[in-house]
């Protein structure tokens, strides 16, 4: 590992078993990734890289019954599980809770913002009411935003400061029209920086340069722009990285070649400063037990 401490940490993966769960996706159109893939695949996956620990991220909305198939998996990487519960039904979401939290390796919630039809769902009533239900119970909220969501982050922050967030994926920039960094979205994403309980993930990058047909080619310096501005918002105590594995496989590229790809976007900064990034933040932000 590349640390005593922690050791390296991937703080966003997933896994699906078709005939297990219904899945809104994947689905017929992102054929690469339209089967099974599970636990043996995540085994290779993480070898390939020399990574031991990693975080599985719910697919799910309302499904207490994906996070307890991982939970249950006993697959000895799976450090902390992120599920997927009804955040505006609080019985409801007391008694998914108090399911979940029997689970060590229960970490924290996110809910799938585009199954939403509102851009603005995340900061209504009764979500902002459920989610300082999951920060009670000392858990997480993955904020998987497009751009169009991302203003909403530091309302949510400032709303329930108690409550962590991460941003999933830097918030999917729409790389595909343009690499130059367009200003609304640096501005939200330092407006959220600002909050001290808003955290970054660096993950899901390549999925986003070529949406359509993943045909383009991209090295890098395609993402070095908007990684600075992360990084140089959150600062290197509250970014991590993330492999949004196996969603990477549309591109071609595959679990060694993304997490290159993260380290190289981190190298500038100290050895001190990589190891929290890769490792140490996601274990501290998540409360892994590793």
């Amino acid at each position: 590992g590349i640390n005593a401490e922690y050791g390296e940490v991937d703080a966003h993966f997933h896994v699906w078993e078709l005939d297990r769960f219904s899945y809104p996706w994947p689905n017929s159109d992102v054929t690469a990734i339209f089967k099974t893939i599970t636990f043996p695949d995540l085994t290779a996956a993480l070898g390939s890289a020399g990574v031991q620990n990693a975080v599985f991220v719910q697919c799910l909305n309302d499904s207490p019954a994906e996070a307890k198939w991982v939970l249950e998996s006993g697959h000895p990487a799976i450090k902390g599980v992120v599920a997927g519960v009804n955040l505006l039904d609080h019985v409801t979401l007391e008694q998914q809770l108090d399911e979940l939290c029997q689970y060590d390796k229960f970490v924290g919630v996110r809910h799938i913002l585009d199954m939403e039809q509102e851009h603005d769902w995340v900061i209504g009533d009764k979500v902002i009411e459920g989610l300082r239900r999951v920060a009670a119970r000392g858990k997480t909220f993955d904020f998987l935003a497009r751009p169009h969501h991302l203003a909403h982050v530091s309302t949510l922050a400032r709303a329930i400061p108690e409550l962590k967030i991460v941003i999933d994926h830097i918030a999917k920039p729409l790389l595909s029209k343009s690499l130059s960094v367009c200003d609304d979205w640096k501005a939200n994403m330092l407006s959220a920086a600002s909050c001290p309980n808003v955290y970054c993930k660096i993950s899901g990058l390549v999925t986003e340069v070529d949406p359509a047909s993943h045909s383009t080619p991209w090295t890098p310096q395609t993402f070095q722009d908007h990684v600075t501005v992360v990084l140089e918002g959150f600062g290197a105590e509250r970014c991590m990285i993330g492999s949004d594995w196996p969603v990477l496989r549309l591109t071609g590229a595959n679990y060694k070649s993304v997490n290159e790809l993260h380290k190289t976007l981190i190298s500038g900064m100290s050895k001190e400063d990589q190891v929290k990034i890769t490792g140490d933040n996601a274990a501290r932000f998540y409360g892994l037990k590793i």
